[in-house]
């Protein structure tokens, strides 16, 4: 997304302080107010109260777009991402320059917004045009029926390797 593809709501100033504050900074009350949103989203894509018809069936279009790529059907396929295996269907989230780049794994691969990549690191480097990062910190993950929201990648890397 570029600018043009943003709008101004208004956004209680208290609030945002107090995320600010509480959170040492390290909270984006912006990033944070549109992950409650998508969470709501995708929590409700069949809630006939808060959709038209069209909505719902535009939602599951895309719910079968979703699944129709390679491997997608079965379960047990994936991502290893050392230490962490990332189930089919995992989406992935990773903010650059101030808009937010999403990615899935299909099959053993992941699907970024405009092709294929053998590993996280290299859907990572290609969103932040070709620069070294650190991908275990900059992604979030949100696994299917497993996390209701995005977690850091360096959280569920730690807690794998605890487990181990």
């Amino acid at each position: 997304m570029d600018a043009t593809d943003y709008i101004s709501i208004p956004f209680p100033k208290a609030l945002y302080d107090m995320i600010i504050v509480r959170s040492g900074g390290k909270l984006d009350p912006v990033q944070l107010a549109a992950d409650q949103v998508e969470g709501f989203i995708e929590r409700n894509t069949t809630e006939d109260a808060f959709w038209t018809e069209a909505g719902l069936e535009a939602f599951a279009h895309e719910e079968r777009a979703r699944n129709s790529g390679a491997g997608a059907h079965d379960l047990l396929a994936g991502h290893l991402w050392k230490p962490v295996f990332l189930l089919n269907g995992t989406r992935l989230r990773m903010s650059y320059k101030g808009t937010s780049h999403y990615a899935e794994v299909r099959g053993d691969k992941i699907q970024g917004a405009d092709r294929v990549f053998d590993s996280v690191s290299q859907w990572v480097r290609n969103v932040a045009g070709g620069t070294s990062r650190n991908a275990w910190l900059d992604v979030w993950i949100k696994r299917p029926l497993r996390d209701h929201d995005y977690r850091s990648a360096d959280a569920i890397r730690r807690e794998t390797l605890a487990e181990e």
